[in-house]
């Protein structure tokens, strides 16, 4: 019996669902004549992903470009 394959259909949910709320927040903040700057901050936030979590990411990251693996 196959095993059936992981979808990644909740990761493009996620995704796109984040990306719809942050054009949201773009156009009511445009519609109000203010302009707004999105820093990958706020779409980490946004995605429910965490400082320390990106920090881990950010090390390893570092880590496996540095030949340090």
């Amino acid at each position: 019996m196959a095993t059936p394959r992981r979808s990644d259909r909740p990761g493009l949910l996620l995704w796109l669902n984040t990306a719809a709320r942050l054009r949201n927040r773009l156009l009511t903040l445009e519609a109000a004549g203010e302009e707004m700057t999105v820093r990958p901050e706020d779409t980490l936030r946004a995605a429910g992903i965490s400082n320390r979590r990106q920090a881990r990411y950010q090390r390893r990251m570092s880590s496996l470009l540095a030949g340090r693996v």
